[in-house]
């Protein structure tokens, strides 16, 4: 008897576990999409988003909505790496038309 009991107290407990970390796994995959969104809404405020971005984000939000917290991070840090590079892009640009005048 006091092995099932036992049995069933270690079930309880790693469900409960499991339960735990399925909750922090959604909470990272938003995470992850909200920051991915505000790198997006950076570069489109310096007029430089890419086009692949928003698709992914919500590629991202899609694999939230179905559990797949694992897919929707892999999306949505690709996403904050594209916002971010698209921001570092509009940067340089901005200044490298100085380059291409004539002196």
């Amino acid at each position: 008897m006091k092995k099932k009991l036992l049995i069933a107290g270690a079930c309880a407990v790693v469900g409960l576990q499991a339960g735990i970390a399925q909750a922090a796994d959604e909470a990272a995959a938003k995470a992850a999409c909200a920051a991915a969104e505000d790198a997006r809404k950076a570069a489109a405020e310096a007029k430089f988003e890419w086009t692949t971005t928003q698709p992914l984000i919500g590629k991202g939000t899609e694999a939230i909505a179905a559990g797949d917290f694992a897919q929707a991070i892999v999306l949505c840090e690709e996403a904050k790496k594209q916002g971010d590079a698209a921001v570092a892009q509009a940067k340089q640009q901005g200044e490298a038309w100085k380059a291409a005048v004539p002196k």
